[in-house]
């Protein structure tokens, strides 16, 4: 395990409200990024405010995974559909005053469901994402059962 790491990324900018994010120390392609339509930039665009909902779910996604492959819990589909609440507060600036993630985890046993919901309790405490900000975080999971399709053909 490491001890340290950065995490160095490159922001040119395009236009008024408008940039190309980077990080081609990683190899990573860029992405255009705006400001959101409600504060003057453009629609369909990855904003500063879409990208700190984005890394809440996808730490609270692998963190998961990594804890259910730890403890041995197959999971057999995930997805989430989480969203943030900006709030502007009494001295005039804004800020997320809550993140609510909606992790939908599909398992192939009813006995596993307390487990799981357990399971992504302890990720979300581990995450590292929402351990670094002020905001409050809202965890409303839902655990699906399906039979495992291991069938041979």
């Amino acid at each position: 395990m490491i001890e340290s790491h950065d995490y160095d990324v490159e922001v040119t900018n395009t236009g008024v409200k408008t940039g190309l994010l980077g990080a081609s120390g990683d190899g990573l392609p860029a992405i255009e990024v705006a400001s959101p339509p409600e504060f003057g930039g453009p629609a369909g665009v990855w904003s500063p405010e879409h990208l700190f909902v984005a890394s809440l779910s996808v730490c609270l996604m692998t963190t998961f995974r990594a804890v259910a492959e730890a403890s041995g819990l197959e999971i057999l589909d995930y997805s989430d559909q989480s969203s943030g609440h900006l709030q502007r507060g009494e001295d005039r600036r804004y800020s997320f005053e809550k993140v609510t993630l909606r992790p939908r985890v599909v398992i192939d046993d009813e006995s596993k469901i307390d487990r799981t919901l357990r399971l992504l309790d302890k990720a979300e405490a581990a995450c590292l994402i929402s351990r670094s900000v002020a905001s409050e975080i809202v965890l409303e999971p839902t655990v699906e059962v399906r039979e495992s399709s291991a069938t041979a053909v």
